[in-house]
């Protein structure tokens, strides 16, 4: 696990650690950093050596000259998220998520603009199109945006894929992405393909905390296929983690198939479904899965560095 801190319980709440206070996504990753200059430097000094038996000495300046070249390339990400977060957060958008995000008006000035510079940097990074008649507005876009930044609020390391497109559409649609009046899916993300939204659906996510929220529960399915598989657990835990996860969410799911357990129904269709409905309570019903399912709710705290019962207490 990406662990910014050990969460332990301690007299009935969660005890954080030195350290483990949420943080915004990492503007400039030093570890990232120092890799990218190493191997940058690498591979400069292994073209300067070479340039300079075969060509002469003006020729190794083609080592120095690479290294730049790759240092800036491998840093461009992060370049443009300095240069992003240098300008003032929109007020139009501030007043959005004061309107619609629960999660976002419960946070304490310092950390309303480290979300704040999550939403922008989602957006800034991430591709998203409407179809059949969507129409992108700020709501919309934000709402996505929030989605990512609720559960990646304790995750400063982790970093959202870029090569899945995201794609709005107008209202819930079929397996074959048909919107009917029978229609019923609300979201989907394919293994190496785009993530869906309908839009309707997420807005109504955002309209009550009932536990039924698109977003946060589609973005939770990016975080378990983070290793490729889609199997209830994330793919950035560490490997000593992996196995309680799997323990955890295989007694959870035989739970839910006997309708004994704390989740809604269609958290027993599998364990990447468990997941993310075990997602979207956590966030938005943390109280009452701490009390049905302490164990999963602290499975869940552990790993997002986060405690939303205790802030709704």
């Amino acid at each position: 696990m990406s662990t910014v801190a050990r969460i332990l319980w301690s007299d009935g709440k969660l005890d954080v650690g030195r350290g483990a206070q949420p943080k915004p996504m990492q503007i400039w990753p030093k570890k990232r950093i120092r890799a990218v200059a190493a191997g940058a430097a690498a591979i400069g000094l292994m073209l300067a050596a070479a340039a300079a038996v075969i060509s002469g000495p003006v020729a190794a300046l083609a080592g120095p000259a690479a290294m730049v070249v790759l240092y800036a390339w491998g840093t461009r990400r992060y370049r443009k998220r300095r240069r992003l977060l240098s300008t003032p957060f929109p007020e139009g958008w501030r007043a959005c998520l004061q309107r619609r995000v629960p999660f976002y008006r419960r946070l304490a000035p310092d950390a309303r603009q480290r979300f704040e510079d999550d939403v922008r940097i989602f957006l800034a990074e991430q591709r998203i199109f409407a179809d059949r008649g969507a129409v992108l507005d700020d709501e919309t876009l934000l709402l996505i945006a929030s989605s990512a930044a609720v559960l990646a609020h304790g995750l400063p390391e982790w970093e959202w894929p870029t090569l899945r497109d995201i794609v709005v559409y107008p209202r819930a649609f079929d397996e074959k992405y048909n919107q009917s009046h029978d229609a019923n899916t609300a979201g989907m993300v394919h293994a190496q393909g785009p993530i869906l939204f309908s839009q309707r659906e997420l807005r109504l996510g955002f309209s009550k905390l009932d536990g039924h929220n698109v977003g946060l529960h589609e973005l939770a399915h990016v975080m378990d296929f983070e290793d490729g598989y889609a199997d209830g657990v994330p793919g950035d835990l560490e490997w000593v983690a992996t196995a309680p996860w799997v323990k955890t969410v295989a007694s959870r799911l035989a739970r839910q198939r006997k309708r004994s357990g704390a989740l809604r129904a269609y958290a027993g269709k599998n364990e990447a479904e468990l997941f993310a409905v075990a997602v979207e309570v956590f966030f938005e019903k943390p109280r009452e899965l701490r009390k049905r399912d302490r164990e999963l709710y602290e499975m869940l705290a552990q790993y997002f560095k986060q405690d939303p019962a205790a802030e709704s207490d």
